[in-house]
């Protein structure tokens, strides 16, 4: 256990708030507390105690009056103690039982007992209980002893190291035995004799299998109960003697048969042998044969298919004879395709022909005239077809005018409903021009309105991002200030245990010193530290040596720990100002409090915002373009009515 920090409020003589960094003073391996009587040395251990155990040593702790009489009623008494247990580190902040003026109305009411456990994890306090029995159930395993045992042997109250000493050694015993851990040795020892007694066990039970095996393996030889040289098989007391001790279950087996009946198996073996050579020539023989009969096998079952086959091929005889017969008519036949197709394909033409005559009759006969009529009378036909050919010609001027007069009428007619048409379209063009003129003239408000607010998006944008650069910065000040504060607390533990170590070496090198001194001693010269020329009982020393070099080097590793301590102190303080500039701007732009996910939120929105208002701004130019194209089409739209309706009237009245 080593206790870093503890604070005291209106605790014992304490009315306000007292700090004690133990760190600090244990800068040099050991401290002291001293002070006049009623200074508030012993307050200072009770509020250890009552921090680890919830209660104070000695007659104090059964008053049960931890709060201070000299205490304003509306500060709560309450003990905050941060230690290292178990290579943990812990802040304990636990507040006794109390009467405090109540909230509403006058008079008081009591508060109860309250405790705060949290652990440091990760440069962060994280909170472990709010309940008193969570809490020591976390703490006990870690201290490792009792709330008197700690008392006892910590922080022994006063006047009651008598008490501890006039106790029975059973008590002190188990109290000793608890702080040095020598239970390990009683499970060690009691290890030692569980472990002899199973060994025994084993022992007796493996004699015990020696002798069933032994009977058992006389009965395999088939030499009965196992001939031995004094004893049964089954006799014996399992566990009083040797195996080999003739008395060990039934005794030692004859040693003689074993020889015997090795000779025998031997015979046995190389008769099997012998059987196994000519079992396994009759083997090969008889292999041999089998794959000649396989063969053989095989030969007659290919002349069964092929006699099989002739006899199918010989039934197929016959209808392949006649289908020979019909392929040679079918080839005489095809000799004569041939001509049948010339004969059709002339035939063909003749219909055609005879077609192509009847359709030109029908197309010279005048009417009146049979097409069959004979070539005289089509040529008189022919006459009397060119006088009236002649009479149609004088009309043709008259038939050439009316088309062409026809034509223009329906040229006018079509220009007509053109120029209707396009009226029509033009009518429909003018009608929209308002809503456009509308809504240009809402564009350019709107741009013009954009414009306007620009800068002030803009100016929002630039404080929202300074800000965010400000709360980047400030996280990130506060992140390192976490890592330097780890990294003191270890400069501050390296500090403690560098100067422990300067101060054990230290009194070794006192030690050493003594033996040095003991070593020059020399019976008749006089000592250099007392003048006796007489020696005694000189001091003989023990363990490794210390030297002075030894004790200067941890000397400098103790200042050079101290001043990494300090140059942390000051790389700790100049953040500390860093991330006061910073939280300093954020108040002044009125972003104090601010996350830097809100804040980045917060200039992604005004970003937007000001893309917005730009573009909308950009507009304008276009917009005021839109409303006077508007205003050129109205005009243009207008004078191009006037012309065409003058162009339809036109156009109707031709």
């Amino acid at each position: 256990m080593r206790p870093h920090r503890l604070r005291l409020q209106a605790f014992g003589p304490f009315a306000g708030a007292v700090e004690v960094d133990l760190d600090a003073l244990a800068g040099s391996g050991l401290f002291l507390l001293h002070g006049p009587t009623g200074a508030g040395k012993t307050t200072l251990l009770d509020g250890l105690g009552f921090a680890l155990y919830g209660r104070v040593p000695g007659v104090r702790g059964k008053t049960g009056r931890l709060r201070s009489d000299h205490a304003d009623p509306g500060v709560r008494t309450e003990v905050e103690l941060e230690v290292t247990l178990g290579g943990r580190r812990w802040r304990i902040t636990r507040s006794p039982a109390q009467e405090r003026p109540k909230a509403r109305g006058t008079g008081t009411t009591t508060e109860q007992a309250r405790i705060h456990l949290e652990e440091l994890r990760a440069g962060r306090w994280v909170s472990v209980s709010t309940r008193i029995d969570e809490a020591a159930a976390e703490l006990d395993p870690l201290l490792g002893m009792s709330a008197d045992q700690f008392f006892q042997v910590v922080l022994l109250p006063q006047g009651e190291f008598a008490q501890f000493l006039r106790a029975d050694s059973g008590k002190r015993g188990e109290l000793l035995q608890r702080l040095f851990a020598t239970e390990r040795f009683k499970a060690v020892e009691d290890w030692l004799v569980s472990r002899r007694i199973a060994t025994a066990g084993a022992v007796a039970a493996a004699r015990h299998e020696l002798d069933v095996l032994s009977a058992r393996l006389g009965q395999a030889a088939g030499v009965g109960d196992a001939p031995a040289g004094g004893g049964d098989a089954g006799g014996g007391d399992v566990g009083g003697g040797d195996v080999g001790g003739g008395d060990a279950g039934g005794g030692d087996l004859d040693a003689s048969w074993g020889p015997r009946l090795l000779s025998e198996a031997q015979s046995d073996l190389a008769s099997a042998a012998s059987t196994a050579a000519a079992a396994s020539v009759e083997r090969d023989r008889l292999r041999l044969a089998a794959e000649h009969e396989g063969r053989l096998a095989g030969l007659q079952a290919r002349l069964r298919a092929a006699l099989a086959a002739a006899e199918s091929v010989a039934a197929l005889e016959a209808g392949h004879r006649r289908l020979a017969a019909e392929l040679a008519a079918a080839a005489r036949a095809a000799e004569l395709a041939a001509v049948l197709d010339e004969a059709a394909a002339r035939e063909a033409d003749h219909l055609a022909a005879t077609t192509g005559e009847a359709s030109a009759r029908a197309l010279l006969a005048p009417p009146g005239v049979a097409v069959d009529a004979s070539p005289s009378a089509l040529v008189g036909a022919a006459e009397a077809a060119r006088r009236r050919s002649g009479l149609l010609d004088a009309l043709r001027d008259v038939a050439t005018a009316l088309a062409a007069e026809q034509d223009l009428a329906v040229r006018a007619a079509t220009q007509a409903d053109d120029a209707a048409y396009r009226l029509a379209r033009l009518t429909t063009a003018l009608a929209l021009l308002p809503g456009r003129r509308a809504t240009a003239a809402q564009t350019v408000d709107r741009a013009r309105a954009a414009a306007a607010r620009l800068p002030e998006a803009q100016a929002r944008l630039l404080l929202l991002t300074a800000a965010l650069r400000d709360a980047q910065d400030l996280l990130d000040a506060e992140g390192r200030l976490r890592g330097l504060h780890e990294e003191r607390l270890l400069a501050r533990e390296t500090l403690v245990s560098l100067r422990e170590k300067e101060g054990e070496l230290r009194e070794a090198r006192l030690v050493s010193m003594v033996a040095e001194l003991a070593g020059r001693l020399e019976d008749g010269a006089p000592c250099e530290v007392c003048g006796a020329t007489t020696h005694p009982d000189p001091y003989e020393g023990g363990g490794e040596s210390v030297t002075r070099d030894d004790e200067e080097r941890a000397r400098l590793l103790a200042e050079h720990a101290a001043r990494e301590l300090a140059d942390l102190e000051a790389r700790i303080a100049a953040e500390q100002a860093t991330a006061a500039g910073h939280r300093l701007r954020l108040e002044e732009q009125g972003q104090a409090g601010q996350t830097v996910e809100g804040l980045r939120t917060g200039c992604a929105q005004a970003d937007r915002a000001v893309q917005t208002l730009a573009e909308d701004a950009r507009g304008l130019d276009a917009a005021l373009a839109e409303a006077d194209a508007v205003d050129r089409e109205q005009a243009e739209g207008e004078a191009t009515r006037v012309r065409l309706e003058g162009e339809q009237a036109a156009q109707r009245a031709r």
